[in-house]
């Protein structure tokens, strides 16, 4: 599932942006409406994203590792897919590093996309088959806003008893505290869901990211992938030690019975 092969915050726009005008000597505060606002917010970050993006060509060993687009959908390479990643442009933009890394995921990642959006992906994947021998999912999102307990209980409901590993977010943005402490909940509250601690691991380094002290360079993915890695190994080891606990509990309830059935 994970090859070996691993070594071992643009500008940041805060709040409402209220536009000072000076008309015929008078000093006039005008807001837009929030939706435009929302958008120019967003086209914002999409453009910064893929200018890190372009930026990750100077840092990668390999050309194939950086992908400067606005989506990518990218097929196990092997006969079947045992993992499926969904994230955000960070997912996006190192796409193929991810990729090389694991081998037999399916990755799909876009520029600015919400949690909300991981409900209708599912279901498309679910739909066609996708999703029918996948064990494990890797959730890269809520850096581009906050997430909806409801969205998490529907997808948790969706994705039924498979292992899911939540990555925390690190950015400096308004929602980072309340989809931390989502994610933290969720992880006590289920024991399928597993954190992997990014936000822990990024924090006080800023060599990690490019300006925007959201999107990783190279050092940083390398970090982020190998905490990614690590804890899928993690929980394979986990499912395989409850495997053989009950094979050998049922193995020994079996020989109980027999000596009572004699």
């Amino acid at each position: 599932m994970i090859k070996n092969h691993i070594k071992k915050k643009p500008i940041i726009v805060k709040g409402t942006i209220l536009a000072l005008l000076a008309c015929t000597g008078m000093a006039l505060w005008a807001t837009a409406s929030a939706a435009p606002l929302a958008q120019q917010h967003e086209r914002y970050l999409d453009r910064m994203a893929l200018i890190d993006a372009r930026k990750d060509f100077t840092q990668s060993p390999s050309p194939s590792y950086v992908l400067d687009k606005n989506a990518v959908l990218r097929f196990s390479s092997t006969a079947s897919t045992g993992l499926i990643i969904i994230g955000d442009s960070i997912l996006t933009g190192w796409s193929g590093y991810f990729a090389h890394i694991f081998p037999n995921a399916l990755i799909d990642g876009r520029v600015g996309r919400q949690f909300s959006s991981i409900i209708p992906i599912w279901e498309s994947l679910q739909k066609t088959g996708v999703t029918r021998h996948v064990g494990y999912v890797v959730v890269e999102l809520g850096t581009n806003g906050s997430v909806s307990p409801q969205n998490m209980r529907t997808f948790l409901h969706l994705a039924g008893n498979r292992q899911i590993l939540l990555v925390v977010p690190e950015m400096p943005r308004p929602w980072e505290h309340e989809v931390q402490q989502l994610y933290f909940r969720t992880a006590a509250m289920h024991q399928n869901v597993h954190l992997v601690r990014w936000d822990l691991l990024s924090r006080n380094h800023p060599n990690y990211y490019w300006t925007d002290e959201v999107h990783p360079n190279w050092m940083g993915i390398q970090v982020m992938v190998h905490a990614i890695a690590v804890n899928l190994q993690q929980v394979l080891f986990e499912q395989k030690a409850r495997l053989s606990a009950e094979n050998v509990r049922l193995s020994r309830e079996v020989e109980t019975n027999k000596k009572e059935a004699s």
